[in-house]
């Protein structure tokens, strides 16, 4: 794998909040996550998770729900499998180092196989 690939995704995932946000919507899988339920869950404002939002969409992590009436947020299906492996490493062991660690259910890597 060639990480100077991902350098702008390394980079966005690099802010605390993005990488909770993320991983928020990474193992929220195809129902995706709202942000009134990220503002809720993390104690910041919408200008605020606008902000991350639109970072992690410009490095192609997340996207906007097709089809969906407000904006839901979901993981992009066009995350490399090696990458997706790493990440859901990464976010794993960072849902374990975090207070009132909840599972959102199966991995993302999961459905990729």
């Amino acid at each position: 794998m060639n990480m100077f690939l991902y350098l702008p995704i390394f980079e966005a995932l690099g802010h605390e909040t993005r990488l909770k946000v993320f991983d928020f919507i990474y193992q929220s899988g195809d129902v995706g996550a709202r942000p009134k339920d990220m503002i809720e869950r993390f104690g910041i404002d919408s200008g605020t998770l606008d902000f991350h939002l639109k970072k992690l969409v410009g490095v192609g992590l997340i996207s906007l729900k097709i089809g969906s009436r407000r904006g839901v947020y979901c993981s992009s299906p066009k995350i490399p499998l090696e990458l997706a492996q790493l990440l859901d490493a990464t976010c794993a062991k960072h849902r374990m180092m975090m207070p009132n660690n909840v599972s959102l259910g199966s991995s993302k890597l999961e459905s990729l196989h």
